[in-house]
This record gives structure tokens, sequence and C-alpha cells, in this order.
């Protein structure tokens, strides 16, 4: 799986989130980049607002749930912009925008799910034994409390990020980059992250979202 990202901050002038979806798409269809992706069905996801302060907002609540590195370096350049301080971070002049190897295991949701799911096998199997087990844990019963206790913590339950998200299905890099173009307003505010995988892949994605 490959990721790409784009935010307001590196554009190498202050443009809508339109524009920058634009050259957003440029970079998709852009063969000389490096790593880039050898199928083009994406996932895209989208946050934008009018103003810093309330894009900030939007950024650190995603981030919270999901911790995207994009989003929240993006994040940091919002708040800096809403102070209107002279510490403010310098926006970029310009950045070369490049493709990310990327696991599902890297999105935070997702890991925990995994680590969910595999202490759920370890509960199922061991219900297969569980007469010998409780005849070996008949005088230790707080042991099986405190290990019932634990795989109930490592429940998984998704949760809603707030972000806008677009399943793409696109047979070639030019494909999907005229679909992204289309993306967006004129928000002066906003961030844009391309997931580009097997369906299956970015449905995991999406269903924890």
């Amino acid at each position: 799986m490959h990721n790409l990202a784009l935010c307001y901050h590196q554009t190498a002038a202050p443009c809508s989130m339109q524009v920058g979806a634009q050259l957003f798409a440029l970079a998709i269809k852009d063969a000389s980049r490096t790593d880039k992706p050898a199928n083009y069905s994406g996932l895209l996801l989208s946050v934008s607002a009018t103003d810093p302060a309330a894009f900030a907002s939007k950024l650190e609540s995603i981030n919270s749930y999901c911790p995207i590195p994009e989003f929240i370096a993006c994040g940091q350049y919002a708040k800096s912009d809403s102070t209107l301080e002279q510490s403010k971070l310098v926006t970029y002049d310009g950045q070369s925008i490049e493709w990310q190897i990327n696991t599902l295991q890297n999105l935070l949701p997702l890991r925990e799910q995994l680590i969910a799911d595999e202490l759920a096998t370890v509960n199922d199997s061991g219900k297969q034994l569980i007469t010998t087990i409780d005849d070996a844990l008949t005088k230790t019963a707080e042991l099986k409390t405190a290990r019932d206790k634990r795989l109930n913590q490592a429940q998984f339950t998704a949760q809603s990020s707030g972000v806008d998200m677009q399943l793409i299905t696109a047979g070639t890099a030019k494909q999907l980059a005229g679909l992204v173009a289309s993306k967006g307003g004129d928000d002066r505010y906003w961030a844009l992250c391309l997931f580009v995988g097997e369906l299956d892949e970015l449905n995991q994605i999406k269903e924890v979202l």
C-alpha cells in the first residue's frame, strides 16, 4: 500500500482546496516519481475549513483517533497560523510530493483491531481447552479473572474520525488523478491524503475511519 499527501502549507503560494487538488492530481500522474504504486485504486481523505483555528481543531480530532504524520504536521502549521505570532512556522516555498510506502499496521485503529483479533483467536483456542484449563486453575481463580479482564480490554470499537472519505476505483494514474482533481472548494485551509492499494486494504481503512 502507498500513500501520498498534500496540505495547504506545502504549496508555493496560498490557494484554495480546489487548486490544491489539481496540484495533487499532477503529482499522482507524474510517472517520474520514485516508489509509485503499480495499481491505482485509492481512498482519498480530505479535511478543510475556512479559518486556521477551525481547521486545526478538525485535524486534532482526527489525529487523536488515527494519527497520520502529514495531518499532524499540517495541524501544527494551522495552529501556528491561527496565533498570528512572529514565531509561527514558515510556509514552505513549494515542496516536492513523494509517494510513501505504507502498511495497514501503521494506522493506529487498524493496529489495535489486529491486536484485538489476534487476542480473540487466542481466546477461542482457549475455549476449546476449557475443561483442561478449569481443572488446572481450580486453585488460581484470581489468575483466570485477570486473564478475562485483559481479553475484554483488548476489544476494539471503530469510531468516527470526522474525515471526509472517497473510495476511488481507477485503472491508471491518469484516471485516479482526474477524479482527485475535481475535489474540494474554496476553503483556504485544507489537507489531502491518498491511500493507494488493493480494494480490501482500502476498505479496511474506510471501515475504521
